[in-house]
């Protein structure tokens, strides 16, 4: 018997009833559910009305690519030379598929949006409530397996060994991006996220290393398939989650949060329930029970709130949020933008817009594909992809395809001017030529 659910991008996600129990507890945690009411895309909503998708399916997506691994896997068990690596997959199954699902538990609301505010990535707080010995998740993995709880946040950590359960996880080709950018692609109703995804679990191979466990592709057999996937995360990048509208929108919202935050420290009175006062001040602070209580339900009430808020800045820059009069933006180098700083602070305050909150300098940062030379610490799992020849030999993506290796280690930066429609005359005459959008 299976527990069945219908998904978009997946049609048919299941799990065994017997066999997968402890993913289905876990589905049914409170740190789970709670990502019903997170959205995967933040406020990509303005520019995309279909993205309104939340990181629950997400997870679920998540789960059950981890599941197909593990079984296309089994199905290489045949062959010899991957009966070892077989093994300990099975070993690991459960470990596996429970860490797939919890990956993301630790997100703010609006997902990676408020980790530029409060300066915390998700991670952390994953691992937080993983070690929560109160939390539904902490004590639902601890019935099944007493180490579970620590194990799962080691993947999560990138320090687990056999490395395999941290590369399908947490790296340049695991579940969460293969999931994420298909769902993201059909919400939005954009091609760009889509890549052949069967051919492409069909070529996964994991191969031993230096007494370790590698993740890679089938050198003859997937290396279009894996390229297509790259080059998905590419212009998914480009085109839809920098989208100017979109991270314009995004600015507004951390300037709204950022002056909610300085009329508390000020004393003012608005509306703030605890968790949601910590979250403005101290965010790092939060408890795991208070991390709970803030989804975006309770942001988007607060800034219906705040919007008849006496604050003549804070109630209009939700009033401007919420009616999609979002900033509009122009292309501009940090450079000339600093240069001529004085100048537009000048012009915004003489039409009464406070510049702090009304000039934002967004930049948008994006790496297509990041070789093994940037690993970020030497006791984590590195993050490079490999193909895999019939001799077993690994070779690592971008030195062995020239389209890749185009993109390889090359950040795209992109700054933009966000600013109110008023100002769109003063700062195309002090930005020169250009086009405001």
């Amino acid at each position: 018997m299976e527990k069945v659910f219908r998904d978009p991008v997946h049609n048919l996600i299941s799990f065994d009833l017997e066999r997968d129990k402890l993913v289905l507890a876990l589905i049914e945690s409170r740190e789970v559910q709670r990502l019903r009411s997170i959205q995967l895309m933040g406020v990509s909503y303005t520019v995309y009305p279909g993205a309104k998708h939340d990181r629950f399916s997400h997870s679920l997506g998540a789960a059950f690519l981890m599941k197909r691994i593990l079984e296309r896997m089994e199905r290489l068990g045949d062959d010899p030379r991957f009966r070892p690596v077989v093994e300990q997959l099975r070993e690991h199954r459960d470990l596996l598929l429970a860490a797939a699902l919890v990956h993301d538990i630790g997100h703010f609301p609006l997902s990676h949006l408020l980790e530029s505010f409060t300066g915390e990535a998700h991670e952390r707080r994953s691992v937080q409530l993983l070690r929560w010995s109160q939390g539904e998740a902490h004590q639902i993995l601890k019935a099944y397996h007493k180490e579970y709880p620590e194990r799962v946040a080691q993947i999560l950590e990138r320090t687990f060994k056999p490395s395999f359960a941290v590369k399908l996880i947490s790296s340049q080709l695991d579940v969460d991006r293969m999931d994420y950018l298909l769902r993201d692609s059909y919400h939005t109703g954009v091609g760009y996220g889509r890549f052949d995804l069967e051919w492409l679990l069909y070529s996964l191979r994991i191969v031993e290393r230096d007494g370790d466990w590698e993740v890679a592709v089938d050198l003859d057999k997937g290396l279009r398939a894996v390229e297509s996937y790259v080059l998905a995360r590419y212009y998914m990048y480009q085109q839809v989650y920098h989208h100017k509208t979109g991270r314009a929108a995004g600015a507004m919202v951390l300037g709204i949060l950022r002056r909610a935050a300085e009329l508390l420290r000020e004393g003012c009175e608005i509306f703030a329930p605890e968790p949601l006062q910590r979250l403005l001040l101290q965010p790092k602070a939060l408890t795991p029970e208070e991390f709970l209580e803030l989804d975006d339900v309770v942001l988007g009430y607060a800034l219906r709130a705040w919007s008849r808020s006496e604050d003549a800045v804070l109630s209009d820059l939700c009033r401007r949020f919420l009616g999609r009069r979002i900033f509009k933006t122009v292309p501009v180098e940090a450079e000339q933008y600093e240069s001529l700083r004085p100048r537009l602070e000048e012009r915004a305050r003489a039409r009464r817009f406070e510049p702090d909150y009304y000039l934002v300098l967004d930049r948008a940062v994006s790496d297509p594909y990041i070789d093994g030379l940037f690993r970020r610490d030497p006791q984590e799992v590195g993050e490079s992809i490999f193909l895999v020849n019939r001799d077993l030999k690994l070779l690592e993506l971008s030195e062995h395809s020239e389209l890749i290796r185009a993109v390889t280690n090359r950040l795209v930066v992109r700054d933009r001017l966000c600013f109110p429609e008023e100002l769109r005359g003063d700062v195309l005459r002090l930005l020169g030529s250009g086009r405001v959008r």
